[in-house]
């Protein structure tokens, strides 16, 4: 008898593992042997296929809900077609130029960039679309003003370059004037553009102390207003759009108590918000989007589904993270293309409001 090389017969049980992913992630049915004899357009015998198919199990790659039925993929089984699919991922052209035209548009606060851009992802997904916005007591400052109201009221405005902007008024111990307002404004921005949030008020303060008698008072309105930016450093906002998409699957899920589990955490979003923010603290480079499947999230409610995520960045610096939420079936070639598309198409958008600026 003819013996196979060890490296063609794992090409072999490579080849026809690919395809029982696939043919599940498009019909939802378990695979049998003669499936796979009468359509994979596989040269073997029947034999060889359940020898196969054995292997595959006892490996972990497969499993068969049923003594009777055929095989579905494991999780296991997912991350081997997911790792091939890397290589080969995949857009259409048409729905990418679509993509890009929406971006076109006018979009000028990063809150109203992220909110429609997690409604897009979703909407081309028929998944949830998830965005994590930039971590603000990691940003850096580009504007911070005080708008007089009137009597002991201003307002506090906060931009950092990364585009978020945030409002919230302070009551002062004195009415400041019309002159004190500017002179502090002028001096604020001469100071603090580049800065790091949780820097800046050491910045200004150190500044001030080295004013002359003119500014003392202008030291207390200061201290107040960046006393009060730190109250303000709340946590990251987190855009969901589309969970609703998810109930569609629910029979992967689990029973009717998993699925409530799932769409209260979903709607709770700490716990996504999280795993999601372990991205933003890796150090170096992630040239490709990120693929958990099932428990791979280590989050229990999460294991009958499939994330694909990646970071995306202002200039050089991650400083947020997008992508989808949907089933362990999803078109994962597709998906990779999508997520990393929008990755960049955010990132030059964010990018795109400097050279405004400096217009």
């Amino acid at each position: 008898m003819r013996q196979l090389k060890p490296e063609v017969v794992a090409q072999r049980k490579n080849d026809l593992l690919q395809w029982i992913v696939h043919y599940y992630i498009k019909t939802s049915k378990p695979v049998s042997s003669q499936q796979i004899a009468k359509e994979a357009g596989v040269d073997l015998s029947s034999a060889t296929i359940r020898n196969i198919l054995q292997e595959l199990e006892n490996e972990g790659f497969l499993q068969q809900p049923h003594t009777s039925s055929g095989r579905e993929p494991t999780d296991k089984g997912y991350r081997f077609y997911v790792d091939y699919l890397m290589g080969v991922q995949r857009l259409a052209s048409d729905e990418k130029e679509r993509i890009e035209r929406q971006y076109k548009g006018s979009i000028e606060e990063l809150d109203t960039l992220l909110l429609e851009t997690s409604k897009l992802l979703s909407r081309i997904s028929n998944g949830a679309g998830l965005v994590l916005s930039p971590q603000t007591k990691s940003q850096q400052l580009k504007r911070l003003e005080l708008i007089h109201l009137g009597g002991h009221n201003v307002l506090g405005v906060l931009v950092t370059e990364a585009g978020l902007v945030r409002h919230w008024p302070i009551k002062l111990g004195f009415a400041p004037t019309s002159r004190q307002i500017h002179l502090l404004n002028r001096f604020l921005n001469e100071n603090i553009r580049g800065c790091g949030i949780l820097q800046a008020k050491q910045a200004v303060l150190g500044k001030l102390k080295q004013m002359e008698q003119e500014f003392r008072e202008l030291t207390s309105l200061a201290g107040e207003m960046l006393q009060e930016l730190g109250q303000i450093i709340g946590p990251d906002a987190f855009y969901v759009e589309g969970a609703d998409n998810i109930l569609s699957h629910a029979e992967e899920i689990g029973d009717f108590k998993a699925v409530q589990s799932l769409m209260r955490m979903i709607g709770e979003k700490q716990a996504i918000a999280g795993l999601l923010g372990t991205q933003l603290d890796e150090v170096g480079a992630q040239p490709k989007p990120m693929v958990r499947i099932g428990r791979e999230s280590g989050i229990p409610e999460l294991s009958g589904l499939s994330l694909v995520t990646k970071t995306y960045k202002y200039k050089d610096r991650v400083v947020g993270v997008l992508g989808i939420m949907g089933s362990k079936r999803m078109e994962y070639s597709r998906m990779v293309s999508l997520v990393d598309l929008m990755s960049d198409l955010v990132s030059r958008k964010l990018l795109s409001w400097e050279t405004e600026d400096s217009d």
